[in-house]
């Protein structure tokens, strides 16, 4: 019926080569029920074999509500944060919304670019954990957004922004939870392995674990790197080049504790025997390795459902506040 095409598709040449106006071509992709059969079978026909496809995003744009959600996460290939999207978008289809994920992959420039394209989008809200573990970070784009009314849900980093709702983990409870636990198995030599001490989550898990031990072990040991595994390598290594290893390292996330693995494995030290760690964050899949380690393990479900749920509380009510709801680690020992 026609020939290769030689030029891109549109709506208006779809429209001529089926004999109907631009609205009746249109009305066929957004409301078919209200065109008629044998028109409808034409028009798609013509635009299957022109190749022509919607245009969501300008469609988006036209419409009051997108029925999408965009993720934007700082590092994809952190299991909590991969396994968060994943519930998050789960959540969102059970009531027929779509999810546009993004990684920042740790850079304000990315950042800023994704939530620009987000708006580009019209997104109905946005759920985003930011690339700054600095309390006090206001990237300029989250003025943008309460201007345009965008919902936005912080999950995980939390910022002094009283626009945004949020989800976050009861970082000190994870620490003092952690001492506690080491308390109980009689630790005397501790290393904890941090993240950035600048990092308001460093901080407080830092500030948890000294609050339940010092003063009651013999020793405990702060060292700052970063929440990467090969920063948490680096720092691991150079401390058991000039020490013996301790009773227990503790990882203050799952990165880092990837990294205490991968150090005390290079330098022929026995996990589990000649050293003990304890993870705040579980270390996914370890135990297929022959590792069961003690860690505080958060509920990605319960975090993803609540995200979800501000979202749509504030997307639904306008007249809503923001909340912030603080979610609790559990200690999950060898055994269980």
């Amino acid at each position: 019926m026609v020939s290769a095409r030689e030029k891109k598709a549109t709506l208006a040449s779809v429209a001529e080569l089926a004999g109907v106006s631009k609205i009746t071509a249109s009305r066929a992709f957004s409301q078919p029920n209200k065109v008629h059969p044998e028109t409808l079978q034409r028009i798609l026909l013509i635009a299957e074999e022109l190749g022509y496809s919607i245009n969501v995003s300008a469609r988006n744009l036209r419409a009051k509500n997108s029925k999408t959600i965009g993720i934007v996460n700082p590092d994809m290939a952190n299991p909590f944060f991969g396994g968060l999207t994943r519930l998050i978008s789960l959540e969102a289809q059970k009531i027929g919304y779509e999810t546009l994920v993004f990684d920042s992959y740790e850079s304000q420039e990315h950042e800023d670019r994704i939530i620009e394209k987000l708006i580009s989008y019209n997104v109905d809200a946005i759920i985003l954990s930011v690339i700054s573990n600095d309390h006090h970070y206001h990237p300029q784009y989250l003025k943008r957004l309460e201007k345009l009314n965008i919902p936005v849900v912080l999950v995980d980093r939390e910022l002094a922004v009283s626009y945004c709702s949020g989800v976050y983990i009861d970082n000190f409870d994870c620490g003092v939870q952690a001492g506690r636990w080491l308390l109980e198995q009689n630790t005397q030599r501790v290393v904890v392995i941090s993240g950035p001490e600048n990092s308001n989550v460093a901080r407080e898990r830092v500030m948890g674990l000294q609050a339940a031990l010092q003063g009651k072990i013999a020793s405990l040991e702060i060292r700052y790197a970063d929440f990467f595994m090969d920063s948490a390598w680096q720092e691991t290594h150079d401390w058991l080049q000039n020490n013996p290893p301790p009773d227990y390292f503790v990882g203050c996330n799952n990165q880092i504790s990837l990294g205490i693995i991968k150090a005390c494995i290079e330098k022929g030290i026995k996990l589990t025997e000649q050293v003990s760690l304890f993870s705040i964050d579980q270390v996914s899949h370890a135990e297929i390795y022959g590792f069961r380690f003690p860690c505080i393990s958060h509920d990605l479900q319960e975090i993803a459902w609540q995200a979800f749920n501000l979202a749509m509380r504030r997307l639904n009510d306008s007249e809503s506040k923001s909340a912030k709801v603080v979610v609790r680690g559990k200690i999950l020992a060898e055994h269980d």
